[in-house]
């Protein structure tokens, strides 16, 4: 079962996330394979293709059915699967949402020691959705996760740790503490993470050369929402370099197809946001914007991540932090090393 892509053997012990990343590099190409290991009872390749066809990656998509291999897999025992069949209930994949059952299987796979589980149960628990809103016990489950070694899981804990700590979640806040958490979480690749770092960074210290590249690197590794909002915050800065990556999360948004992010690409081209005015650019986006309103919505779920992918409402204080940054870009800034923003 090789054939130059991956074998039996290594289908029996890659993890979840590893196996996702082989998919991706021929989808259409690993379907049949995953499928075979998958109807063969391999746990890791049941969920693999689960999420396959959930997201229709090389495959038809069938939510329903991709639940039913979640389901299998989580009978099986796999905290996985549990976790996969949580999100089916969180999200509505195959199944209508569902928040307090949701709640419930990622206890049950968070107990077990399942980082993305534990994110997942934190998040529902600073929401309030589901069950009843706890922030410390949010935090609790977050602490957890972030301890639970170098994934992703991990890395976004560590920026909700360092969110809990700048906004004082039930105890005075402590910024230097969470510029600290903000940094773990931004080494460990997490793009809120990698922002809320240079966002705090830059407040503390005025230093835009220290800031500047984790801006850049949250950028370059966002999802399009989350740059829509990063653009908005950047665009009004008055260094150059700040308004030329606010150009950028611009381009990284209107990755979306949507038409609204289509469109504020052609008006920042338009207006020379970061440079100068770039008259064709700006037509070749506004032309692809309503070649977009022509076209039928197309599906922008992703049931691979096991963790909600969107720039939301629900990390609570995004808004407030971002709007802190908007004011702070207004006024002049170090970018060598003279402190001259003063807070």
């Amino acid at each position: 079962m090789g054939h130059g892509w991956i074998s039996f053997t290594e289908l029996t012990q890659i993890g979840p996330e590893l196996l996702r990343a082989r998919i991706s590099e021929n989808p259409a190409a690993a379907a049949r394979w995953v499928e075979a290991a998958a109807l063969a009872g391999i746990v890791n390749a049941q969920i693999a293709w689960g999420q396959m066809l959930v997201d229709g990656h090389g495959v038809a998509r069938d939510p329903a059915a991709g639940l039913r291999w979640f389901q299998l897999a989580a009978a099986a025992g796999s905290a996985d699967g549990i976790n996969m069949v949580g999100r089916c209930h969180e999200l509505g994949w195959g199944v209508p949402v569902d928040p307090a059952r949701a709640a419930a299987l990622y206890r049950q796979a968070a107990e077990r020691g399942h980082g993305w589980a534990q994110f997942n149960l934190a998040t529902l628990l600073l929401d309030g959705r589901g069950l009843a809103a706890d922030r410390m016990q949010a935090l609790h489950w977050y602490v957890r996760a972030a301890r639970g070694g170098e994934t992703d899981a991990a890395a976004k804990s560590a920026t909700m740790i360092g969110r809990s700590l700048e906004l004082g979640w039930e105890r005075p806040a402590r910024p230097a503490a969470a510029l600290r958490w903000y940094r773990r979480g931004a080494e460990g690749g997490d793009y809120r993470g990698q922002f809320d770092y240079a966002r705090l960074l830059l407040e503390r210290s005025g230093r835009l050369d220290l800031a500047e590249p984790w801006f850049a690197r949250c950028i370059e590794s966002g999802v399009p929402a989350f740059c829509r909002h990063v653009a908005a915050a950047l665009r009004e800065a008055l260094d150059p370099a700040l308004r030329r990556l606010a150009l950028r999360a611009l381009e990284r948004a209107a990755q979306s197809g949507a038409p609204a992010d289509l469109r504020a690409l052609g008006g920042a081209r338009a207006e020379g946001l970061g440079g100068t005015p770039d008259p064709e650019g700006a037509a070749h986006a506004f032309r692809r914007a309503r070649e977009a309103e022509a076209r039928p919505a197309a599906y922008g779920g992703v049931a691979s991540a096991p963790f909600p992918t969107g720039f939301s409402p629900a990390r609570k204080g995004a808004h407030a932090v971002i709007s802190r940054l908007r004011r702070l870009l207004g006024r002049p800034a170090s970018r060598r090393g003279q402190i001259t923003v003063k807070l």
